[in-house]
């Protein structure tokens, strides 16, 4: 999927046709990182839009020398739907379930989303509820730690922990019915 250089120049020069061949061309990934975010689409796509906007605005400060064009673009976007799904939490105020929790020990040994494809990783994600939706997605599917949650979402972690055990509560009996039938 590299090959990004001629699009990028153009980007620079704030060239519309390259940042919309740029667009369509990571689009796809892009949407579904985002809906594993939001059990919408309408959601998902104002967050790769919102995403990509981020890029076009700051792709000077793209170094190929750090990394991936792809996985600077990934980031950035990645970024805006956490941003994008703390906002909504913010507006919600104390009545969000992230909110309060005490801090409680939780066994992230099972992996509930480890034999699933993509069809039915969308299906399973939008049975949960938006906060434990978020963190199980950036646990279990982009890897991060506990306290990395915690800190993006300016939450405990145990409250991080209470999400992720509720996962897996709700998902594991969704994964064994639907694969030991």
């Amino acid at each position: 999927m590299e090959g990004f250089e001629p699009l990028i120049q153009g980007c620079l020069k704030n060239d519309r046709k390259s940042q919309e061949r740029l667009y369509k061309q990571l689009y796809v990934p892009l949407f579904c990182l985002c809906r594993r975010f939001f059990a919408n689409d309408h959601e998902a796509i104002e967050s790769v839009n919102d995403g990509m906007l981020r890029v076009f605005e700051n792709i000077s400060a793209y170094r190929p020398e750090k990394g991936k064009f792809f996985n600077w673009v990934y980031t950035i976007v990645r970024n805006t739907a956490i941003d994008k799904f703390k906002n909504r939490v913010a507006s919600y105020g104390q009545s969000d379930p992230m909110i309060g929790l005490e801090d409680t020990e939780a066994d992230v040994s099972y992996h509930p989303l480890s034999s699933l494809d993509g069809k039915d990783l969308y299906l399973l994600l939008d049975r949960l509820p938006p906060a434990t939706r978020v963190i199980c997605n950036l646990f279990y599917l982009e890897g991060y730690s506990i306290k990395e949650i915690a800190s993006q979402l300016s939450i405990s972690d145990g409250t991080v922990k209470w999400h992720l055990s509720e996962s897996r509560q709700r998902l594991k009996s969704i994964v064994k019915r639907h694969f030991n039938e």
